[in-house]
């Protein structure tokens, strides 16, 4: 009996193929390998040149394809077809049998007993693990595999025969609408549903081969190792095939994204399998192939087809929508569809994709919670069109309109009576002030307080009013003169708070609860591990939203943020500098390398040690002129680390280590005087030092990983390769668990020499690197995308009425008017009514008069208090305007005396650069 082998592909996947078809060749050269290229090929792959055979989606006849593909992601889509694909290789061979393995995988030695299996037992299965998986706390945990399910489904061998045919039509009615990964409700695409089959089957057989399916989910129970050129597991079993499930040949340190058990740093053996499997990808094209498109990314008219959408489109499917949105008529159906109001909610506006939108995303319900209820609906809304529109760029066409405002105590168009004042929610909400109340360590020397005065710095340019407000660091000198007040009633209804997550809770109990209190505030946080850990959640609970400086802190605070996360761009700015003598500034002299640091921001992250040794490495002698000072502060704090760093630079006269405060302009004047700054950081926020040093046109040498990779190219920096290490113990407040960068010292060396031996190309660098510095990071540009993003606060909070500061009184007079003016409520009436309705009446009759007048009193005292509730809101606001008149003229003072400290300081700085005239 013939048993061919086939697997399915996106054509991005092309090169995975083409390793797997001539593994299996050299191995196997009598079975035939055919790929199912699910998107389109059209210009992209010749099945002539290939080395296999090449099938089609159309060759399949799936009858609800085209909406499979609207529904699925291309990992969904890809493993929901596997079924078809079965049934028409065992079709075009009835007596034969066929075996499905994933792209990823390689062939190592013969699988003769796989085919034999498949052969004797008609259905073959290999389960995820065949021993105790390790209880370490590295991921895949046991609770992983649960939810992925026994069996993986990168392999499965069938024979053809009735109980073929059966399972393969139950398998395929399930994956047409559930091949999906929610673990919640109990999927995770084609894998789940086969946990079911053995039940099924009078006969199958599992696959306990430890040689075969090795993959990152069993490695910590069959080490791999090589001898005489061949490949074993457990030492003396053949390894036969291997999953490459979640490797990148790009990164050849990483064995897979989905765990962090196995380092292959530890794993030689295995390393230098994955480096030649990456070899052989690279040699197959996957470079080009890799950005390659896929067809089904996108409607007919360029809509992406993203999570949100394929939601709508699947409940729709659920419900007989058919169209396909591959065609302008079904496109155009599927956006009215998805427009037409929600089960909840859409009397007020919600649509359902925005209700679709509210359940797949948990902060949005936090949020707001009831969408039967007109407030959050409308705030939900709201969101859509100030944060969300951005965020997960919704489409126009998607897009729910706001409907008008409800007004808070609306009688549904009834005529009031003549004697009651007009509800005071009639009026309109006044528009919020412009400006923000910025907070931070505005007098500290640290980066957290030099980010919060470039702030402000960059909201003067863009012409927003602010109010800084100063906080003081523990362990940091109080060095800048920057002017600010203390938190006040009359401050701006919108706070942006430049402290870091950690110690937002502490700052919050500082300025205390009123501070927060109808305002919205933002929370500039910066964080350095792309995990973000969970005993810091609670600082999302003092914040409406999060602005993150960098790329790299925004991936790692999005993930787990209940709030919005929005990428900010941080302005870099420099008054004028002035070039020290580097005696007097106590730098030494020659080609100068520099690091400036902060113990207080953890040492290992810092990682002057490793730039230390980098530096030996590439220049061992120091008479060859150039020279390593690295200047720090806060080594008093540390004495640990500080021992480290004088062990290794003992013996060592070009490498200096200078621990002492100076002043900003003098650490400007610092970076000023170096030849090149380095930093071989294990994780940025940002780099602010690193910017600054670019925007004075040095060359920089840096890691090529975390928030530097914001400003930092090829072009304008000379970038440093590294491999991910975990964090480790100790090392708070990062989570050990989490990964890092660990900077290849050697290519630091050879790139410090480059810069040494090639001053003009270094010159180059530098100048491209201040001319981008000051094109995406000046004080303008990054002004007006906050001033952009505050006056979409602004809109929303005057949307909500959030800032308005008689809303509640105002809502709860309304209240108790609506409950005077309609009166008793009747009872319901029993079985005894007629028995009571006569004396009842005439006890009525004889009430009337005294009802009459308590009603009388009652509306009486109502209108007095809607009165003087008017009144009163007419003296708070006579208040709230001198009170802002106080704020705003505050906020005028600071500017222009922030204005007149830097020309200032451009004088002085030009006064020192002049040389004095002889008649001085």
């Amino acid at each position: 009996m013939n048993v061919d082998v086939c697997t399915i592909i996106a054509k991005n996947y092309l090169a995975h193929a083409r390793v797997l078809a001539r593994s299996l060749a050299e191995h196997e050269p009598e079975v035939g390998f055919k790929v199912l290229i699910i998107d389109e090929i059209e210009g992209y792959v010749d099945p002539a040149a290939e080395p296999f055979d090449v099938v089609t989606i159309d060759q399949l006849e799936i009858d609800g394809f085209a909406q499979m593909a609207v529904i699925y992601n291309v990992l969904e889509l890809s493993t929901a077809v596997k079924p078809w694909l079965l049934r028409w290789m065992l079709a075009n061979d009835p007596e034969g049998g066929t075996v499905y393995l994933d792209p990823d995988t390689r062939v190592y030695a013969p699988l003769t007993k796989m085919f034999g299996a498949v052969r004797d037992h008609g259905l073959v299965l290999n389960p995820h693990n065949t021993e105790a998986m390790p209880r370490d706390g590295r991921k895949p945990t046991e609770q992983d595999i649960l939810i992925a399910g026994v069996y993986n489904l990168g392999f499965i061998g069938i024979r053809a025969s009735e109980f073929a045919d059966t399972m393969l039509d139950w398998w395929g009615v399930r994956l047409e609408r559930d091949c999906i990964v929610d673990p919640k409700r109990g999927f995770f695409v084609d894998q789940r549903w086969m946990d079911l089959v053995p039940g099924m089957a009078e006969s199958f057989h599992v696959l306990r081969d430890p040689g075969f399916n090795v993959a990152y989910w069993n490695l910590a129970t069959r080490p791999v190792s090589e001898r005489d050129g061949a490949w074993y597991v457990k030492g003396d079993v053949p390894l036969r095939l291997f999953h490459f499930s979640g490797f990148n040949p790009e990164l050849l340190h990483v064995l897979s994204k989905h765990q962090d058990r196995i380092r292959l740093g530890d794993e030689p053996d295995l390393a230098r399998l994955c480096q030649a499997y990456a070899a052989e990808l690279i040699a197959n094209g996957i470079r080009d192939v890799a950005a390659w498109p896929y067809t089904y990314d996108t409607s007919t008219s360029g809509l992406p087809l993203d999570r949100l959408i394929r939601r709508v489109y699947r409940d729709l499917l659920v419900e007989g929508f058919d169209a396909s949105i591959f065609e302008p008529a079904g496109e155009a159906a599927f956006a009215e569809a998805a427009t037409a109001p929600a089960a909840i909610g859409g009397e007020f506006g919600i649509t359902r994709h925005l209700a679709t939108l509210h359940d797949l995303r948990g902060d949005l319900q936090t949020a707001f919670p009831d969408l039967g209820n007109p407030v959050d609906a409308r705030g939900l809304i709201d969101w859509a069109h100030t944060f969300g529109r951005d965020e997960l760029a919704i489409s126009e066409l998607l897009l729910a309109p706001r409907p008008a405002l409800v007004v808070a105590g609306d009688n549904g168009g009834q005529p009031e009576p003549a004697h009651a004042p007009a509800p005071a929610d009639a009026h309109a909400a006044p528009p919020p002030p412009v400006g923000v109340n910025v907070v931070g360590y505005l007098n500290s020397e640290l980066g957290v307080g030099e980010v919060a005065r470039q702030v402000i710095d960059a909201l003067d340019v863009a012409g927003e009013p602010t109010l800084p407000i100063g906080l003081v660091a523990e362990r940091s000198r109080q060095g800048h003169g920057f002017v600010h007040l203390g938190a006040s009633a009359d401050d701006y209804p919108v706070n942006l708070i430049c402290v870091n997550a950690d110690m937002l809770p502490a700052v919050a109990k500082h300025v205390g609860p009123g501070f927060f209190e109808d305002r919205h505030t933002i929370g500039l946080w910066w964080w350095e591990a792309p995990v973000f850990p969970a005993r810091l959640y609670g600082a999302f609970e003092h914040v409406d939203e999060v602005w993150a400086g960098s790329a790299f802190v925004a991936e790692a605070l999005a993930a787990s943020s209940p709030v919005p996360v929005i990428r900010m761009p941080m302005p870099v700015t420099l008054p004028p500098v002035t070039v020290p003598d580097r005696a007097a500034a106590g730098l030494p002299e020659g080609f100068l390398v520099l690091m400036v640091y902060d113990f207080n921001s953890v040492f290992e992250r810092k990682n002057p040690l490793g730039l230390l040794e980098a530096f030996l490495r590439a220049f061992p002698d120091p008479a060859e002129g150039a020279v390593l000072a690295l200047k720090s502060i806060n080594a008093e704090y540390h004495p640990d680390d500080h021992d480290q760093l004088q062990i290794a630079a003992a013996g060592h006269p070009h490498v200096h280590l200078l621990d002492f405060y100076v002043t900003a302009d003098e650490k400007n004047g610092l970076i000023a005087a170096a030849d090149c700054y380095a930093s071989l950081h294990r994780s940025e926020g940002f780099g602010i030092t690193m910017a600054e040093a670019m925007l004075l046109g040095k060359p920089v040498v840096a890691t090529a990983y975390s928030g530097n990779l914001d400003f930092m190219r090829p072009e304008n920096a000379y970038l440093v390769d590294y491999e991910l290490a975990p964090i480790g113990q100790g090392l708070d407040p990062y989570p050990a668990e989490a990964q890092w960068a660990k900077p290849d010292l050697d290519h630091a060396a050879k790139l410090l020499r480059e810069v040494f031996d090639d001053r003009e190309e270094a010159r180059r660098r530098g100048a491209t690197a201040a001319a981008d510095i000051r094109r995406a990071h000046s004080p303008h540009a990054s002004g007006q995308a906050m001033a952009r993003r505050l006056s979409q606060v602004r809109a929303a909070l005057q949307a909500s009425n959030r800032f308005d500061p008689t809303r509640i009184a105002r809502r709860e007079a309304a209240a108790a008017q609506e409950l005077v003016q309609g009166g008793p409520r009747a009872p319901a009436r029993g079985g005894l009514g007629r028995l009571r309705r006569a004396p009842r009446a005439l006890a009525l009759r004889l009430m009337k008069p005294h009802t009459a007048y308590a009603q009388q009193v009652d509306r009486g005292v109502t209108d007095a208090l809607m009165h003087l509730g008017h009144a009163v809101e007419s003296l708070e606001g006579r208040v709230r305007d001198l009170g802002a008149r106080q704020r705003d003229s505050a906020a005028v003072v600071l500017r222009e005396l922030r204005a007149i400290e830097r020309r200032v300081g451009a004088l002085e700085a030009e006064r020192e650069r002049t040389p004095p005239r002889d008649d001085d």
